[in-house]
Formats: structure tokens, sequence, C-alpha cells
């Protein structure tokens, strides 16, 4: 692991500079080097509520879930081993689509003899690898592996719980306050957002296109978040649809008519995993889709997909969220 900012030496220096200031009993140990560097810990309870021992500034770092690999990007810390990919990356993650980046495997099944051979002092999981079978297998190569994934019940808790682990992976790095000042900012952004889609009174619609299907999803979805009052509070059209599962509602072009979103987010699934087919708003782009005051308002918004399906719990990834709900006000 190659941090971006900070090298690793000056931790050491600044332990040795805390012992002088502090008048300790540092003794004849006049180098800052001699600071046991290597053996620092810090206590972290995951996603799967097991509580691991992992080295601060660990050297080699193996990650499997794009949340993580985005938010530690985004602190300056670049990831040794990476998920290959299956679409295009955003511009802030394109080096992991090199040839030069150690690939270990896909998002859904890894290759444990790869990560095996790259001998990780960390190895962190996170939503579709954060398995406990995948735990599990990962402590037979180093008992230095956390899940990372933010999970809730609620929408209304997808901030909370994705600060929470923003700022343990900013823990174990010595980037807390860097990660707390990012979800900060994000918070900040979300709450502005939200002021101005209560004022504008539009009741929103979330669509996920796939395979020249499009599919609905409501408050209580993956998608909660254009609704939760925590997040951009958009009022619903009061459409029944069933949030059960991660795959929304399959949805005819008439739906769109019956309940007349003022604003339609559409998410084009295929883009997002490399998949060939229709664009999604070519797929929406029909007589019934332009009756809604969505489309007669340029209101149909397509949302950039890997922020919002691949990698949502990263500060970069909300980001990218508010200023796709911006469009749209």
């Amino acid at each position: 692991m190659s941090p971006l900012t900070k090298p690793r030496g000056l931790l050491a220096a600044a332990s040795g500079l805390a012992c002088v200031l502090a008048l300790t009993a540092c003794g004849s140990q006049s180098s800052p080097a001699a600071a046991p560097e290597q053996s620092a810990t810090v206590s972290i309870t995951d996603a799967q509520d097991r509580t691991v021992e992992v080295p601060t500034n660990p050297e080699t770092v193996v990650a499997t879930d794009w949340s993580v690999i985005r938010t530690l990007t985004g602190l300056g810390i670049e990831v040794d081993a990476v998920p290959t990919p299956n679409g295009s990356l955003p511009a802030d993650l394109e080096r992991y689509s090199s040839d030069d980046v150690t690939k270990i495997g896909s998002l859904f099944e890894l290759d444990y003899e790869k990560i095996n051979e790259l001998e990780p002092d960390l190895v962190i999981v996170g939503s579709r690898s954060g398995t406990p079978e995948v735990v599990a297998e990962l402590t037979k190569i180093t008992p230095n592996v956390i899940d990372m994934s933010a999970r809730f019940d609620q929408a209304e808790d997808q901030v909370t719980e994705t600060e929470e682990r923003v700022v343990q992976l900013g823990t174990i790095f010595g980037k807390q306050a860097e990660a707390t000042r990012q979800m900060t900012e994000v918070k900040d952004g979300i709450a502005a957002a939200k002021q101005k889609a209560t004022q504008a009174q539009t009741k929103a619609m979330v669509v996920q296109v796939s395979g020249g299907k499009a599919s609905a999803y409501g408050p209580s979805s993956r998608f909660g978040l254009v609704y939760a009052q925590s997040g951009f509070g958009f009022a619903d059209t009061g459409a029944p649809i069933d949030d059960e599962g991660s795959h929304g509602e399959e949805v005819t072009s008439e739906f769109f008519t019956k309940y007349n979103p003022g604003t339609i987010f559409v998410l084009d699934r295929g883009k997002v995993v490399g998949e060939d087919g229709a664009p999604a708003l070519q797929v929406l782009n029909n007589d019934l889709v332009k009756a809604t005051d969505a489309s007669k308002n340029n209101k149909l918004v397509e949302i950039e997909g890997f922020s919002w399906y691949l990698a949502s719990a990263a500060p970069a990834s909300l980001q990218q969220m508010v200023a796709d709900v911006n469009s749209a006000l």
C-alpha cells in the first residue's frame, strides 16, 4: 500500500516528537525511527459485528468493494489489488482499470489464490463480497480481514451508516479528521438539496432500466435516500411499488402516466455493468413517458450509475448523488 499523501515515516517522526514534548521517559531513544510503528493496531468492529485488531497504515491492502476503494482513494490511499471492473470506472478510479493493478477476481467470485500470493497486511470486503462465507475463506489467508459494508434496514440510516464506515477507514490510515470533514461536506450538500426539493414540492420516481425493461423503486428500496427525510426528501408518487429485494418492480409505460411523477431519476444498469443494450433514456422515449410532468418540464434525469448502484457508500459517490439531484431542481 502506497499512501498518496502522507509517507509512513512521518508517523514515526510524529511519535518521537510527541515523546520529547511530553517530557516522558524516552531515555536515550533519540531517533524517532525507534518507535514501534509496525506493532501499532486499531480495534475495528465491522459490519458482521466482529472486532478485529488491524494494523494501522498497512503496507499491502486488498479491497473487494468499490465503495471501500473509492473511499480510500478519496483519502489519498492507494489500494494494491481490486476486483476486475465490469464497466468503465469514473475518473477518480480510472487507474484501477490498468493492467498494472493486480486484479483479484470479480465482485461475486474472488480469486483467493491470487489474494494469498499478495500476502496482504489487510483485506477489506464489503457489499456483495461482505458475507460470513467470504470472510471465513479470507481469514485462512490473514486474520486481518474486515467487512466495511454500510448496511441499513431503513433509508433514513444510510448516511449515518456510511459515515461510520468512512471514519473507521480513515482511522486505520491516520485520516480520521479528513474522513469526518468529507462526510460533513456530504451531509451539508444533502441538506441543501433537500431544502430545494421540499420547496419545489415535486413528486419523484426512481427508475432503473436493464435489458430494455424499466423497474420502479420506492421509499423503502435501495434508492430510498431520494425520499428519506435524512436524505433528499422528495415526495413519492404514491404508486404501490413492491420494494422487496433489490431489483425494484417492473413497470410498463402506462405506469408513468398513471402516477405522473414530476421528476424521474433514471439509472442505466446496463451501462454500469458493461452490458449491451439500448440506452435507458432511449428505452423511455415514448409518448406515454413524454406525457408526464417530468418529461414536459425537462426533469427526466439520468443519474450516474456507478455512484448510485455499485459504490453508494463513499463520500465521492454521495457527492455525485447530490449533483444528480441538484440537476433536477
